[in-house]
């Protein structure tokens, strides 16, 4: 798994997921609980992040804001 960067495109609050526009071009799925830290998902917000295909959908994982 290799790092990755993007911006936060959009994030549902009420059930925390989230879209993540990757700089590599697409967008991937994100869970609020692989955010790491106390940061809040915001619309705009840079993130780096790891790739993870080990479930049935590739998400981001491992998220921190940069």
């Amino acid at each position: 798994m290799t790092s990755q960067t993007g911006i936060i495109r959009s994030f549902n609050p009420k059930d925390k997921t989230g879209l993540i526009t990757c700089d590599l071009g697409g967008d991937i799925r994100f869970e609020a609980i692989s955010i790491r830290g106390k940061h809040a998902p915001e619309s705009g917000s840079l993130v780096e992040f790891t790739m993870d295909d080990s479930k049935s959908k590739l998400q981001a994982v491992d998220i921190r804001f940069i």
